[in-house]
């Protein structure tokens, strides 16, 4: 087994609720054949289902819990701030350094989480948490991104896909998304041409940013569904599942019988709602929640004027130019338009509107906590998952809650505390038009806080389960599991790899995946590794002079009035 590679192809988003129905019309035929000759089940994301800690899992091994990313930012309690962070935040080893570290030759290409690039036995280019390409320690070895260039033009970090819808360029949006896709695919066979490699993998991400602008031109259970529209784009998310099929074949034609070839997503996908974006206002319904009556600072009106704008008229360069140049900008805009204008001294619990989540303005955590006492703390749990659980939908009357969760539940490990102390998880069965509110308030209905978060423009949300696949030798024929959990894909690669897999990794490797004559000569090694103490993090803040600077100079652009 010393001389087996694994290749992993990561589908960010993909679903099976897609592919499968794809596969029997025919519209997918690598996909079937790979089913056909390999294995296949659902996938489950982690609990909150977010891309950022999901890629952690699976790299890791680990349940967020341990590994310490929830989310592509970080929140703050005792300042109320957000803070974006990168792969540098990572508790633990990844899957690439545990096999460079075992002398295997690696090759790493747009993995979430990866920034900067860590030294390995072999290649790796930085995922989308990196501020600009041209950042310091985009790839390793850095001299990469210069042959890259050479070869390729100017790298498409991101392809700026929702930036083109908020600014009403549909046309320029689906160009966008054939270009990047391209681009990975070529930069792919060209790296896996020229590096030697035991273990290959990258990750397409415009899968995942192609469901979240079009989902609403082919599902007609939407409520943004237009008759007109779907007629020009309907096709948009299956053409792109096309491009990929394509791209699927030819691995398959050129991966040696040597190679075992996974797919996998980080989560699975489907119709976004609003109801995530109104838990603030049923919070305020109920009397958890209350705002200041007086309008919104002046700045806060500025910063998301600044954010709307370099959301929906900045090309993508110039943004991770701001990025780059003003590290702290994402953090002071996203805090402020997440929690503008409430009123800390009368709140008890509330959400960043994100994701499905509550917060408990605890005293002693928060800067400004009310609930006092721990029985306070528990009371005022057990009657919010009580509610919560009852939330309804504003047209149907159904109950659109699937579960609510405290975060000890789901997650366990020293970093359990960083995340929110309550998870909704909405029902994926039914439509969600909104939630329900009994009673009116002064507050205007609630409308998203960003652009990118609208659900009039991003129309597909994140779902549960992702996908995964695999095939190959020693792997069973035409078979498909119950489940499999994103966490398992890491040992099971170090299996697969005969590497030993370090005892603090909380998957397991998937055995019902092998044959039995491939388990009976492959024992499962395991071992103590100290996984624990990340990097420390650094994360820059703005004096009053930057501020002022960034305030000029993005003036001088256009970008603000």
């Amino acid at each position: 087994m010393d001389n087996r590679k694994v290749f992993l192809l990561g589908l960010d988003g993909a679903t099976f609720n897609l592919i499968l129905p794809w596969v029997s019309d025919g519209e997918l035929p690598a996909f079937s054949k790979f089913i056909s000759e390999g294995v296949y089940s659902e996938l489950e994301s982690v609990p909150n289902q977010r891309s950022a800690a999901a890629w952690t899992s699976f790299m890791t091994g680990k349940n967020p819990g341990k590994h310490g990313i929830f989310e592509f930012y970080e929140y703050l309690p005792s300042t109320y701030n957000l803070r974006f962070i990168n792969g540098k935040a990572r508790d633990g080893d990844s899957l690439w350094k545990i096999l460079s570290n075992n002398g295997k030759n690696v090759g790493i290409i747009n993995v979430p989480m990866t920034y900067p690039a860590e030294d390995v036995n072999g290649f790796l280019i930085a995922g989308l948490d990196s501020p600009s390409v041209k950042s310091r320690n985009f790839t390793y070895p850095e001299d990469l991104y210069n042959t890259l260039q050479e070869k390729f033009g100017d790298y498409i970090l991101e392809p700026g896909l929702t930036g083109a819808i908020v600014g009403g360029r549909i046309e320029d949006a689906i160009e966008l998304i054939k270009v990047e896709l391209t681009q990975k695919m070529d930069i792919s066979r060209y790296l896996m041409s020229t590096y030697p490699w035991d273990f290959f993998t990258v990750v397409l991400r415009s899968l995942d940013a192609v469901q979240h602008c079009f989902w609403k031109y082919m599902d007609i259970s939407h409520p943004h569904y237009n008759v007109s529209e779907s007629r020009k784009y309907e096709k948009t998310i299956l053409n792109t599942y096309k491009m990929i099929d394509r791209f699927l074949a030819e691995l398959m034609e050129i991966l040696d019988e040597d190679t075992n070839f996974i797919i996998m997503s980080d989560h699975g996908f489907g119709q976004k709602h609003p109801a995530t974006n109104q838990l603030n206002q049923w919070l305020e319904s109920k009397g958890y929640l209350a705002y200041n009556k007086s309008p919104q600072s002046g700045s806060s009106g500025l910063l998301g004027k600044l954010y709307r704008g370099v959301v929906g008229r900045t090309p993508r360069k110039t943004k991770e130019w701001l990025w780059e140049t003003f590290p702290s900008l994402r953090d002071k805009v996203q805090t402020r338009l997440c929690f503008a204008n409430m009123d800390w001294s009368n709140t008890l619990a509330y959400s960043d509107s994100l994701f499905p989540n509550v917060r408990i303005n605890l005293t002693g955590r928060e800067l400004h906590g009310t609930v006092k006492s721990k029985k306070e703390y528990e009371d005022l749990i057990k009657k919010l998952v009580t509610e919560l659980k009852e939330l309804r939908d504003i047209n149907t009357g159904e109950k659109i809650v699937k579960d609510v969760f405290r975060r000890e539940e789901i997650y366990h490990g020293k970093y359990v505390n960083n995340t929110p102390d309550l998870l909704l998880r909405w029902r994926e069965d039914i439509t969600i038009s909104g939630i329900s509110i009994e009673q009116s308030t002064e507050t205007k209905p609630t409308t998203p806080f960003i652009p990118g978060e609208d659900y009039r423009v991003i129309s597909g949300d994140h779902q549960l389960n992702g996908i995964f696949m695999a095939r190959g030798k020693g792997i069973k024929d035409g078979i498909k599991l119950d489940k499999a959990n994103i966490m398992d894909i890491a040992p099971t690669v170090l299996y697969q790899m005969g590497v030993s897999i370090p005892d603090e990794m909380d998957g397991s490797v998937l055995s019902s995946i092998f044959c039995e004559s491939f388990l009976d000569s492959n024992t499962v090694a395991y071992k103590h590794n100290n996984l624990d103490g990340a990097e420390s993090r650094d994360f820059a803040e703005y004096t009053e002079e930057e501020e002022k600077e960034l305030e000029n100079r993005l003036r001088g652009l256009g970008y603000i009035e």
